[in-house]
């Protein structure tokens, strides 16, 4: 039986010596193998301390249960917009999903953290091969380490269940590995950028890697191309990555060359999904609800207003700020070592600096513009911020000692955090594994399986989405969430028109109204189904009451129907 619950203490402090280890694998390469060595530890890390919450079978934030009941629903009826609307998820979070059932693995919470660790994974490598280009490889070690720290200590569920922010972070990390691709080497950013141009061109290989360059920035465009349909919010990002990698390879008679290659690149796969969409007659829907939808969501609140609320919105997670505080202190450190200890030939690029506080301030924009301060949007910001400790840890130091110090003062506030704990006996390990690590199933959902099965639809009127996962069953309706059909708002029509449309098409086997045990939807004189007359209607012609339990009111479609 797997478990981590047994010696919480032994288990964290073996995972903090093995941190430390990591932290004295970053400076120089005396061993052959050291980068590899740091790498396998790093990942190693990584998986180790994030083990129990990925066998943790159960529900950390109902966004989990909305994506993984999207999966559930694809495995049976593909096509999106049609089964499934993520309303500001995009498809590609929902279809990702579905990689662990190839496998034979079951679509539950489980396999979900899996697939989101596996994005963790992705995303430190891509940065790491990104800072690598951008700076050397002490430095990418080195800048690291705050955001593999970050990943692998917290217990805040916004950064460790499956959101819908990791797998368009991986897309950005994978574009930003493909921005580093298309700047010279650090040693070769040492010569005047023109007469690198002028010698170049007379190399006989030019043609070929300028062929390599277009090639470079056609798939990095079809990578940012990609991330809006993972998630819409993350456009900003994308754009400034974009608008940097024809800064990085700007020469005055190859810019249209460069510009149409990356332009090329950026809508090839959303011209992709509009035709498929229309194949599929669904390019109405993804318009919509999908485009329409996630602008009226986007305007949540002003720039102004987004910038003010930064400083509260980072105090709602502790351990971002620990993620902060150590970027602070490797930073602050090449302030106060002195001038003669600083290597004076590591010095960053205007280009890359201003990238960096772009990149910074899209993700910002990104986490705050809707006015929602959801913990799990600051996601985006993590390597933005990464990179701007990555440009100060450039200021490399000219011996070991400094580099190990450096590394270890990243780790310094991760560790007092454990000490602080562990004084203060506070829990270490936030979700306890279950003793099969099988989904529990509430009573609710033993009472819709009395009457259904994982082949039939389930309708869900309220938030309550984890009963298709206890329950197996696909959705009845494309959103699986009825928020969008009770709070007023300029599409609140569309979105209760499709709604009925749905239910009368789909003829969904088991109608739960969830209110008022239900996710901001909790009164029932007002936003139960009877207050809506058509809905009340369907339900009271097509239904009958089997039970009510835990506030909740089971409905099964008549016999006859």
């Amino acid at each position: 039986m797997l478990s981590f619950d047994d010696f919480p203490v032994v288990y964290f402090a073996l995972g903090y010596l093995l941190a430390a280890a990591v932290a004295l694998l970053v400076y120089g390469n005396k061993i052959r193998i050291q980068e590899l060595l740091f790498l396998v530890a790093s990942g190693t890390l990584v998986i180790l301390m994030r083990l129990p919450i990925v066998i943790f079978n159960q529900e950390i934030n109902p966004d989990e249960s909305q994506m993984i009941a999207h999966a559930l629903t694809l495995q049976q009826y593909p096509i999106y917009w049609q089964s499934v609307d993520g309303t500001t998820i995009g498809p590609l979070d929902n279809y990702v999903l579905l990689l662990p059932s190839f496998f034979g693995i079951a679509i539950n919470y489980t396999s979900a953290k899996l697939v989101g660790l596996l994005c963790v994974l992705g995303s430190l490598w891509f940065f790491y091969k990104s800072v690598k280009n951008f700076f050397n490889g002490s430095v990418a070690r080195l800048a690291l380490l705050p955001p593999l720290f970050l990943v692998t200590f917290t217990q805040d569920a916004d950064f460790v269940h499956y959101s819908s922010e990791q797998l368009p972070v991986f897309l950005l990390n994978w574009g930003l590995w493909l921005l580093s691709n298309l700047i010279p080497s650090p040693s070769a950013r040492a010569a005047p950028s023109i007469w690198r141009r002028e010698q170049a061109s007379l190399r006989p290989d030019y043609k070929s890697r300028r062929a390599l360059a277009l090639s470079g920035l056609f798939w990095l465009g079809f990578v940012l191309g990609m991330s809006p349909f993972a998630k819409i919010q993350v456009v900003p990002q994308a754009a400034v990555i974009g608008l940097f990698s024809l800064v990085f390879t700007f020469q005055p008679k190859n810019f249209f060359r460069n510009a149409g290659a990356l332009i090329a690149g950026g809508i090839t796969f959303p011209l992709l999904i509009i035709g498929w969409a229309a194949a599929y007659g669904v390019l109405d829907d993804f318009w919509d609800f999908y485009v329409l939808g996630n602008l009226i969501y986007a305007g949540g609140s002003s720039v102004l207003d987004s910038i003010l609320r930064i400083p509260s919105f980072f105090a709602k997670s502790p351990d971002f700020i620990v993620f902060l505080i150590s970027i602070g202190l490797s930073s602050l450190l090449a302030f106060f070592v002195p001038k003669k200890l600083l290597d004076n030939q590591s010095k960053t690029p205007l280009t890359i600096i201003f990238f960096a506080c772009f990149w910074l301030v899209a993700s910002l924009y990104a986490a705050t513009k809707s006015g929602n301060d959801f913990v799990h949007y600051l996601n985006l910001c993590i390597y933005p911020f990464g990179l701007i400790g990555a440009f100060f840890i450039n200021k490399n130091f000219k011996n070991q000692q400094f580099s190990s110090l450096t590394a270890l003062l990243i780790l310094l506030p991760f560790t007092s955090v454990f000490g602080y704990k562990i004084l203060k006996h506070q829990p270490l390990i936030t979700y306890m594994s279950t003793a099969d690590h099988r989904v529990p199933v509430s009573n609710v959902s033993k009472l819709i399986l009395q009457h259904a099965t994982s082949k039939d639809r389930l309708v869900v009127w309220g938030w309550m989405c984890r009963y298709h996962i206890e329950t197996q069953m696909p959705q009845g309706t494309a959103e699986n969430h009825s928020e969008r059909c009770i709070y007023p708002h300029p599409m609140r029509e569309k979105y209760y028109q499709r709604y009925l449309s749905d239910l009368e098409q789909n003829r969904p086997k088991v109608f739960v109204d969830a209110i008022p045990n239900s996710l901001w939807l909790n009164d029932r004189a007002t936003q139960a189904h009877e207050a809506f007359p058509k809905l009340n209607e369907f339900i009271t012609k097509n239904y009958h009451l089997v039970g009510e339990v835990e506030r909740t009111r089971v409905y099964v479609r008549n016999a006859e129907q």
